[in-house]
């Protein structure tokens, strides 16, 4: 392996922290003053609305639940902010949430928004600003209620092949997720369901400026030959400033056939966050380098994967991600193509907000 390159990489995500943004620091006292007076009739005293209120009733939908920790920590104070500024319908929530950005300036905006976030204890729970965009190949550190779907089109010398990818992740506990994904492939005649994959995410760290996980995950062959292999891997987000983020992960194969024969895959994508606004095309570039146990550095594959996510939703919860992956070394294929669509849906029904 490639321990120095390995070694370098690590090094320069320590140095990450000396880039991060200062937290700003807000008046929880003018916060708390707005709330009572344009927020308290429909979320209730403690966040939590009043079901047999008359207000309540007359909106015909339930108010969010801000002492829910959970639902109040995967929320970016960001998201809130446009909401209570352009009202629900902006981001594809209830229209019965009118907008305030007339009546209230951004500093009101800003400081009811902080008083919100801290009327319940989130500290154990990583934040919503960490659930960062999802790259193609790298993986995501932050523990997130998704199905996604993944394709890929590869061509290659002889009969170009396809893989299909079905990933559904569930949100376990304050910090963990529970991962299943089912692998078909299809390569000329051959068309088989390859594998099933079952696994487990664990936040490790995390802040409203980074996150880190860990995460062991075990594929299981079902037509395709082989006894599978185990895969762990670390994941890393970064929020670089208010329009550049940074992923990174490193992944480690191990076939259950022979530990020795598996490899060793680090990954990191930037993507520019151009717009609050989450239905915008955001651009991506995405480097990977995959290298066997076994090998020397001259078996060392890379690859760039320049990309786009598109969100189609106004909350942005559906979105696309478009990329090709363009081999940076002698590899067996040209290129290959990326189609992801993802569907976070704990942020409403697939069909919300179009």
């Amino acid at each position: 392996m490639n321990y120095r390159l390995l070694f370098s990489v690590a090094a320069g995500l320590s140095l990450l922290p000396c880039l991060l943004p200062v937290a700003e620091a807000y008046d929880l006292d003018a916060g708390r003053q707005t709330y009572s007076t344009n927020c308290v009739a429909c979320h209730g005293v403690s966040g939590r609305a009043d079901a047999d209120s008359p207000v309540v009733e007359a909106l015909g939908v339930m108010p969010a639940d801000f002492s829910d920790a959970l639902f109040n920590s995967r929320e970016p104070a960001g998201d809130w902010e446009m909401v209570i500024k352009y009202g629900g319908y902006a981001l594809g929530l209830a229209e019965q949430m009118p907008a305030h950005g007339e009546a209230l300036s951004d500093e009101d905006i800003q400081n009811v928004t902080a008083y919100v976030k801290s009327m319940v204890d989130t500290s154990a729970y990583p934040p919503g600003e960490m659930n960062l965009f999802l790259p193609i190949r790298t993986k995501k550190a932050f523990p997130e209620d998704e199905y996604v779907y993944k394709g890929r089109f590869t061509n290659q010398d002889g009969e170009d092949a396809w893989k299909n990818v079905l990933e559904f992740e569930k949100r376990v506990g304050k910090r963990g997720q529970l991962i299943v994904e089912l692998v078909h492939e299809s390569e000329g005649d051959v068309s088989e369901l390859t594998e099933a994959e079952v696994g487990y995410k664990q936040a490790l760290s995390f802040s409203d400026t980074h996150v880190l996980s860990g995460a062991a995950v075990v594929a299981v062959p079902i037509e395709a030959d082989g006894d599978g292999e185990l895969q762990t891997y670390l994941a890393y987000g970064q929020i670089l400033s208010p329009s550049w983020i940074f992923q990174s992960s490193l992944r480690l194969k191990f076939p259950f056939e022979g530990a020795d024969d598996g490899s060793a895959e680090l990954a990191g994508i930037v993507h520019w966050v151009h717009s609050p606004w989450p239905r915008r095309v955001f651009p991506g570039l995405e480097l990977v380098a995959e290298q066997p146990f076994r090998s020397s550095n001259g078996d060392l594959e890379w690859a760039a994967m320049p990309q786009v996510r598109i969100g189609l939703t106004r909350g942005g919860h559906v979105a696309l991600n478009l990329g090709v992956e363009v081999p940076l070394s002698d590899q067996a294929w040209d290129e290959r193509v990326y189609v992801t669509l993802l569907w976070d849906f704990a942020d409403g029904s697939f069909f919300q907000g179009w």
